[in-house]
């Protein structure tokens, strides 16, 4: 990764920046901004033309997707948290390179679009999912992992309730993508950091949890935010009477 941001620093001394329209609709953020996202999207450009060459379909890389995801709960819950780091990573491009692929071979679908939604969904919970199963053995380290999981779900879920009632609600904290880089940063790197930090308050791997514990944080803030966000918008449409559907 750190390398992928190094290579792109050059290219864009040289030659300017690679404009993405995907991440100029998405936006950046203070905690992830545009220049890391065009980035990543820059160094899997190659990759995706070549899976789109060889006759990879896009459902074929979103199951390969799933898979590596999958993987990161096993590997979180036995302790084999750089591993974890790097199947998140995996995941993510594989993620990325479906919607790379349908758009070269213009066969993007709505189909394809509810798949890749559930398998997210799944990914996403997998790696959160293990680090709650390692950390069984003290409450509150374990309700860190379990905080981010619940936020991330109801980021993901208000973004996709508030597109389904057609409201255009800004981009927010958290989505996707930066939960994706804190999570590769906490699984490869905190590990490695919590040597130097022993183990305060009884706390295991303690570099790991505080970067959980910000996921947590910043994730379940702005999931409140947007269903916040997203009432106000229905009040003001008028669409704010009459109590709850169902």
């Amino acid at each position: 990764m750190v390398s992928m941001v190094l290579l792109y620093a050059v290219r864009t001394s040289l030659v300017g920046r690679r404009q993405e329209r995907r991440v100029e609709k998405v936006g950046g953020t203070v905690f992830v901004n545009v220049w890391v996202m065009e980035s990543f999207y820059w160094a899997i450009r190659i990759p995706g033309r070549a899976c789109a060459r060889i006759g990879l379909k896009p459902d074929h890389l979103t199951w390969i997707s799933l898979l590596l995801g999958l993987g990161t709960l096993p590997a979180a819950a036995l302790g084999r948290f750089s591993i974890a780091g790097g199947l998140v990573l995996a995941c993510a491009i594989f993620d990325a390179l479906d919607g790379m692929v349908a758009r070269e071979l213009g066969i993007s679908s709505d189909a394809g679009e509810v798949l890749d939604a559930v398998t997210d969904r799944y990914a996403d919970a997998a790696p959160l999912a293990g680090l709650i199963f390692w950390y069984r053995f003290s409450p509150w380290q374990m309700a860190i992992p379990f905080a981010a999981l619940i936020g991330s779900m109801m980021v993901s879920y208000m973004r996709a309730k508030s597109e389904a009632m057609g409201l255009n609600l800004p981009s927010g904290l958290m989505r996707r993508h930066e939960r994706i880089t804190y999570m590769v940063v906490a699984l490869v790197v905190g590990p490695e950091l919590s040597r130097w930090l022993g183990e305060p308050w009884g706390a295991k791997h303690p570099a790991m949890l505080l970067v959980v514990a910000f996921v947590a944080l910043i994730s379940n803030y702005a999931g409140i935010k947007l269903a916040a966000d997203a009432r106000r918008e229905l009040v003001h449409l008028g669409r704010g009477v009459g109590g709850t559907k169902k």
